[in-house]
């Protein structure tokens, strides 16, 4: 019966863990698009998607879906893997259109948000010819060129870019056995999703936090800070031991149960708030 129990608790904890790394966006910069414009250009048939949504890193936080809608009715999903250079960039698409016909674009970013605008097609304005003036041969009397004086053209020198800074918090699935702090082999993978992103970009920096939940068995809140400040220095040796990163570039702080991301009433919560994460500071210029 025991053997029953913990079995069914077990594939319990395997599912939950499945369904958090496939649904769970890891990282918390990820921004809505601002602004979705569209011109239609009768003439050439032509439909073009003007986009303005902010990334520093578009391989991973980028435009997904532009979806398409003429009267209602979706004719057009693309999918992106990435985006163009730049926050500001246009898509054009070949779409027949008539007076009257009504768009819908839609542009939804892959980790967080979605823009939708609306554009009604009027009829291409007609050209109007040039009418045709027949200019008389003018004759006009020399002119002394005049003497110009030139002034020194000063060029301002080039504005230097600026860099921006830019952190990123990646979520570890990382647990301890109880009052331990020894990192299991089973979370290699999971802590060298960190490692691969500042061997990427060099110049990173990366905090490691730890925190627990609420449970004190002794009534001594210190017994929670030194716990998560254990583990945390548990994963930041480990970064250095098992892949190579540089000391100096990896600091750990132990929050304790301060910091909760759910309730500690229940065990969900409790398990969701004795985590541990990496909070990432990178350098870019734009």
């Amino acid at each position: 019966m025991k053997k029953n129990v913990f079995r069914s608790r077990f594939l319990q904890a395997v599912i939950f863990i499945f369904f958090f790394l496939c649904f769970s966006p890891q990282f918390s910069y990820a921004t809505a698009p601002k602004l979705v414009d569209l011109i239609y250009d009768m003439n050439t048939q032509t439909l073009s998607v003007t986009i303005n949504h902010q990334t520093l890193f578009a391989s991973m936080h980028h435009i997904k879906y532009v979806e398409i809608k003429k009267n209602g009715a979706t004719i057009s999903k693309s999918k992106y893997g990435t985006q163009p250079t730049g926050s500001i960039f246009t898509y054009t698409y070949n779409i027949p259109a008539e007076k009257g016909d009504v768009f819908e674009v839609t542009a939804t970013c892959n980790l967080w948000g979605h823009k939708t605008s609306t554009l009604v097609v009027v009829a291409a304005a007609p050209v109007a010819e040039e009418p045709v003036v027949m200019k008389e041969a003018v004759v006009a009397p020399k002119a002394e060129e005049p003497v110009v004086t030139k002034e020194a053209v000063v060029v301002p020198a080039p504005v230097a870019e600026k860099p921006l800074l830019e952190k990123i918090t990646i979520a570890l699935n990382v647990e301890f056995d109880t009052a331990k702090a020894v990192v299991k082999k089973k979370y290699h993978n999971d802590i060298k999703k960190v490692a691969d992103f500042m061997k990427a970009y060099p110049e990173t920096t990366a905090v490691i936090e730890g925190y627990t939940d609420n449970v004190d068995k002794f009534n001594n809140p210190e017994n929670n800070i030194k716990l998560s400040q254990a583990r945390a220095d548990s994963v930041r040796q480990y970064l250095i031991d098992n892949f190579g990163i540089d000391a100096s570039l990896i600091t750990a702080v132990g929050y304790g149960p301060n910091k909760p991301i759910a309730s500690n009433d229940t065990k969900k919560g409790r398990q969701k708030n004795r985590r541990v994460q990496a909070v990432i500071e990178t350098m870019q210029t734009k």
